[in-house]
């Protein structure tokens, strides 16, 4: 199985939290694994990186479909 990342980012009331305003989802992308999730993650981050309530995350899809691997 390949190792799924997703990318995704919104708006937040709190930076340091992950409570997404849902209507505001970006969805970036599904990536095979982490390093292209990352660049595509910072490549988001970076276009937004002037507006403080928006924030981008890195999701490990494989890690929520198989959590009995540690990998």
């Amino acid at each position: 199985m390949s190792k799924l990342h997703l990318v995704f980012g919104g708006r937040v009331a709190d930076p340091q939290g992950l409570d997404f305003d849902l209507a505001t989802i970006d969805l970036v992308g599904v990536y095979p694994n982490h390093a292209t999730a990352l660049d595509a993650w910072r490549a988001a981050a970076q276009r937004t990186v002037d507006d403080a309530e928006m924030k981008y995350v890195v999701v490990h899809l494989h890690r929520l479909l198989e959590p009995e691997l540690k990998a």
